[in-house]
């Protein structure tokens, strides 16, 4: 069985919530502006659209929350 290994803060990326909205393609977290359900990772497409967890599409520009991102992709 494989073994967990501890990872140090020095090696994780620092992610901040922002108001300001994602203005490149790729990988986010979202919460929304009153924090009424946990935060969740979204896919940020090149059109600037989102899919939420329900199946709904959605444009950035319109939503009402905080972003943190872009997500970097781990390193092998």
């Amino acid at each position: 069985m494989p073994r967990l290994q501890r990872v140090s803060k020095g090696h994780m990326s620092r992610y901040s919530w922002s108001v300001n909205k994602p203005t490149q393609p790729g990988w986010y977290w979202f919460r929304g502006e009153t924090h009424e359900a946990d935060p969740f990772i979204v896919l940020v497409d090149a059109a600037g659209q989102f899919q939420w967890p329900d199946g709904g599409f959605q444009e950035v520009t319109l939503t009402h929350g905080e972003w943190a991102g872009p997500i970097e992709e781990p390193e092998e």
